[in-house]
């Protein structure tokens, strides 16, 4: 698991502990999971897919979308920023 905020200029959008999240890059989708390498990328016009943190480990993981036109990601240790245009 890891922080996922995601913000745009007039409000934040998301805010807490995922299992991974998955989002438009330049050159296709991009996987984000626990201790992934710290990254800094623009990001295209397409769909988030967040992968929220199980309650109980027997039920299914809840899948949240968000449409965006742009934006930047940053993969920090146990944490990820998204700058989101919607």
């Amino acid at each position: 698991m890891f922080n996922l905020s995601i913000y745009t200029l007039e409000k934040t959008l998301f805010k807490g502990q995922v299992e991974s999240v998955q989002v438009p890059g330049p050159t296709g989708e991009l996987g984000i999971l626990d201790y992934h390498i710290p990254l800094i990328t623009p990001l295209t016009g397409g769909k988030i897919k967040v992968k929220k943190t199980l309650a109980k480990e027997y039920e299914k993981a809840e899948e949240e979308i968000i449409e965006i036109k742009k934006g930047f990601l940053e993969v920090k240790p146990n944490s990820v920023v998204i700058l989101a245009e919607i």
